[in-house]
């Protein structure tokens, strides 16, 4: 049985108090086929989980945190390099895997990885929730301002450093997690802050915006202010 109540009022990935939170519009799905599956399992997550422990069973994920020899997660390479230039760790593909594979998203870790809609999708275009809402817009009208609230509150119950919104489409939804920070235009980035958090607004991770070395770098001199 799947208990939608529970999906829907997930927070994230990581430690609940942690400094650097990367929020994105909604996650991924790799297999239509896997899902009811994959929503059992996330039927039992609690309100903020391990990364690794909340994969344990979902298709596919099992070489994404085998240290010796990682898979690359294309969402995550970004959070990755960003995280080791902000520890001061030197970032290369073997750095970024490793970090990926043991850091990320980890209950002992700095980052807290959050959805601002609960539901797993391929894509923006799939909707594969009929039973659950007609469409894709009626889901988000319905969604949208619960989820608002919730990641609104996690925000706010600890002390911040850096927030990194990505999916340059969804830049208007994202503003109203904040209390009306003054965003500036840097490159392909918004920065600005909000309550003394640094405040980022990205294009998503997936895009060609992130392909190089030198792409990651300026993301990463955006974020952190370098």
């Amino acid at each position: 049985m799947i208990d939608w109540k529970r999906i829907e009022q997930f927070v994230g990935y990581g430690r609940i108090d942690a400094p650097v939170i990367f929020i994105g519009m909604e996650e991924g799905l790799s297999r239509d086929d896997s899902l009811d599956e994959d929503l059992r399992i996330r039927s039992r997550f609690d309100r903020v989980m391990d990364l690794k422990e909340a994969h344990t069973g979902i298709a596919g994920a099992e070489r994404l945190f085998d240290p010796a020899r990682t898979k690359c997660q294309r969402t995550w390479r970004p959070m990755c390099d960003l995280m080791l230039r902000r520890e001061g760790t030197t970032s290369t593909c073997e750095t970024r895997n490793q970090y990926q594979a043991t850091n990320l998203g980890r209950k002992n870790g700095d980052t807290l990885l959050c959805e601002l809609l609960p539901y797993p999708s391929r894509n923006a275009s799939a909707w594969t929730y009929s039973e659950r809402f007609d469409t894709r817009e009626a889901y988000r009208r319905a969604m949208l301002p619960r989820r608002t609230r919730l990641l609104r509150g996690v925000i706010s119950e600890a002390k911040r450093s850096l927030i990194v919104c990505y999916g340059k489409s969804d830049w208007r939804q994202f503003e109203a997690l904040f209390e009306g920070p003054r965003m500036n235009e840097r490159g392909p980035f918004r920065v600005g802050s909000s309550n003394g958090t640094r405040i980022l607004f990205a294009p998503h991770f997936s895009a060609r915006a992130f392909n190089t070395d030198e792409q990651l770098k300026t993301f990463a001199d955006a974020a952190l202010r370098t």
